[in-house]
């Protein structure tokens, strides 16, 4: 097996270019010999917890040039993970297995990770292209249809309530209708001045293996992290509104400053939806959005995960913080990873993971924050969220592997 190292340099990910970005729009680097801060170097752990690969498959690299570019994470429905690499190929493999099922080859590079839901949306798969299609296969594999999106999107599309889902660049909300491919409803909202493109997310019921049972998400439900600090609640099936928060305002001096896109999709919970709110705050909602249960300040530049008892976030220098999910005090914080560009969190088993520049993957203690596990990915950095499954971990690399780790 061979292992990549991957430079892969992004205003979400890399918290060194986002403090340098922050820096120079308030005047303070300006000096041609001012030296950058440099990632730490790893120090020796004890283990005590180690993840072992039950499956590894070469899928293709996502590597990204640049910000703005969507998450390359697994989907995971009717037993398969699917994943799409930038070069335009969807590969499925088999959960329990990890024998490649069906490849398809698009003809035009991707733009984001692949898409599904839960219930009637098992074994449906969407994508989204460079080009500007909306893209839906079956669990065979086959397109049932290619639909133009009208714009760019950079955001991995999600199927509920009848419809594939997907935000465009201008903040445009389209839900499309899985038999025909025609635009069933469309939901517009302001466009700040300056946005992280690719980076908020939606969030719809979960496929069963990855239901834990504390998603309260039905089978037309949709939930939408905006740019500027904007949740909505969605009803997929009309594109009515249900329910809508402005969970931050922005504030500063310049543009920079007042960047409070929501990042990634909510972590939606029995009684809360949690959110990370770019170099702003992390903030837990009452479960319709109707009132703030809990927010701290933080500046976090990654998602959050989000459990029935900790709300774990990820800050740009990458020090890692763990908050009381119930009450938002500080539980813990893990500041031996400093500058290493941190994944978002994902909690399984007994640690909360991450993966860092180099391809480390790390498990903290999700009782005291203290590295208790380290391995090296194949294929360098996560490319997106890693998924936590009933089966194991699952993660797709930069450098092109996807793989079901476990204990």
């Amino acid at each position: 097996m061979t292992f990549f190292s991957s430079q892969f340099v992004s205003l979400r990910t890399t918290a060194l270019q986002a403090l340098l970005l922050a820096a120079l729009a308030m005047g303070i680097v300006g000096c041609s010999g001012a030296k950058r801060p440099k990632p730490v170097e790893l120090s020796a752990i004890t283990p005590q917890l180690a993840l072992k690969p039950v499956w590894s498959v070469q899928t293709g690299p996502t590597v990204a040039a640049a910000s703005g570019q969507g998450a390359f994470s697994p989907a995971v429905s009717a037993g398969l993970v699917v994943v799409a690499s930038q070069q335009g190929r969807i590969t499925a493999v088999s959960i329990a297995s990890g024998a490649v099922q069906w490849s398809a080859e698009l003809g035009v590079r991707i733009a984001s990770g692949v898409g599904t839901g839960a219930g009637a949306a098992e074994g449906l798969f969407a994508v989204v292209t460079e080009p500007g299609e909306l893209v839906l296969l079956d669990r065979a594999g086959a397109v049932r249809w290619r639909a133009a999106l009208g714009g760019v999107s950079l955001e991995r599309p999600v199927i509920t309530g009848g419809v594939a889902a997907v935000r465009l660049m201008d903040n445009r909300l389209i839900g499309w209708d899985l038999e025909t491919g025609a635009r069933r409803w469309v939901i517009q909202r302001s466009m700040p001045p300056l946005v992280l493109h690719g980076e908020s997310g939606l969030r719809a019921a979960s496929p069963q293996e990855l239901d834990f049972g504390a998603n309260p998400l039905g089978p037309g439900d949709l939930l939408a992290n905006l740019p500027g600090g904007r949740a909505l609640w969605v009803n997929a099936a009309t594109g009515v509104v249900s329910a809508e928060s402005q969970v931050a305002t922005p504030r500063g001096s310049n543009e920079v400053e007042r960047l409070a896109d929501l990042l990634g999709a909510p972590e939606v919970l029995e009684d809360a939806v949690c959110l990370a709110v770019y170099q702003n705050s992390v903030t837990c909602l009452a479960a319709d959005l109707s009132r703030t249960l809990w927010q701290q300040r933080l500046g976090v530049v990654v998602p959050v995960a989000a459990d029935p008892r900790l709300v774990v976030a990820v800050d740009a220098s990458a020090r890692v913080v763990a908050f009381d999910r119930a009450a938002g005090g500080r539980v813990w914080q893990n500041d031996r990873l400093f500058l290493r560009g941190l994944s978002a969190p994902v909690s399984f088993d007994r640690a909360v993971w991450v993966s860092d520049y180099q391809g480390y993957l790390h498990g903290l203690s999700r009782e005291d924050g203290s590295l208790i596990a380290r391995s090296l990915l194949p294929g360098g950095k996560a490319s997106g969220p890693m998924l936590a499954t009933r089966q194991g971990l699952l993660v797709q690399t930069q450098g092109g592997y996807v793989m079901l780790l476990r204990p």
